[in-house]
C-alpha cells in the first residue's frame, strides 16, 4: 500500500512536469525551464571532438606500447612452445613457470595504466562540462532560465526548450576560434 502511494506520487510528479514543458515556449520561458542533451553536446561539438581526438593523441603510444608488448609476449610463448620439444620436463616447466610469471608481472602493471588511462577518459565529460559552464549560464540569463534539466530525465518537452543545438554553436564558435587549425583538422 504505500509502495502503491509512492508510486501515484511520482507519477503525479512526472505528469505535472510533464505538463509544464508540453504548454508552449512563453509559459516555459516565464517559468524558467529549458533542457539540454549535454552527451549529444559533448559528441557533436567541436570542442567536444577535439578533446576527444587530443587524448586518444596523447594515448596512441600507450596502445602502441600495448601491442609491442603483447606481440613480445606471442614470441615468446611460440618460441617456448617450439622449445619444449627439445627440453627436459624439468626444464620446460621452469621455462614456463618464468614466463607466467613474466607475464603475470606485465599484466598486472599493464592493468594499472589501463585503469588511469580509463580514469582519465572518464574525466573528459566533466572537463568539457565546467569548461562550458559559462556558455550554459549566458544562455540561462538570456532565456531568463533558471532550470535547465537533462534532456534525458525528461519524458516530454518542447523543441523549443532544448538549447542542445544553441549550446553546440556557441561552444564551437568560442572555442574553435582560437583553435582554427585544429578545427579544420576535424572537419575533415
Amino acid at each position: 500500500m504505500i509502495f502503491l502511494s509512492f508510486v501515484f506520487r511520482i507519477y503525479y510528479i512526472i505528469l505535472t512536469l510533464a505538463f509544464v514543458l508540453s504548454t508552449n515556449m512563453a509559459l516555459a520561458g516565464s517559468n524558467g525551464i529549458l533542457v539540454v542533451d549535454l552527451d549529444r553536446a559533448y559528441k557533436s561539438s567541436k570542442f567536444g571532438k577535439l578533446i576527444r581526438k587530443n587524448f586518444e593523441l596523447e594515448n596512441q603510444s600507450f596502445n602502441e606500447e600495448n601491442d609491442a608488448i603483447l606481440d613480445s609476449l606471442k614470441r615468446e610463448e611460440i618460441k617456448l612452445t617450439k622449445e619444449r620439444a627439445s627440453l627436459s620436463p624439468e626444464n620446460f616447466s621452469k621455462a614456463a613457470k618464468a614466463f607466467d610469471k613474466k607475464a603475470v608481472a606485465i599484466r598486472a602493471v599493464r592493468l594499472e595504466k589501463i585503469r588511469l588511462v580509463d580514469k582519465k577518459f572518464q574525466e573528459l565529460k566533466p572537463l568539457f562540462y565546467n569548461q562550458i559552464r559559462p556558455i550554459i549560464e549566458k544562455i540561462m540569463r538570456e532565456y531568463d532560465a533558471s532550470i535547465i534539466l537533462e534532456k534525458n530525465s525528461v519524458i516530454w518537452s518542447l523543441a523549443s526548450i532544448d538549447i542542445t543545438s544553441l549550446i553546440v554553436e556557441r561552444v564551437d564558435k568560442a572555442f574553435m576560434d582560437a583553435n582554427a587549425s585544429q578545427a579544420s583538422e576535424l572537419e575533415n
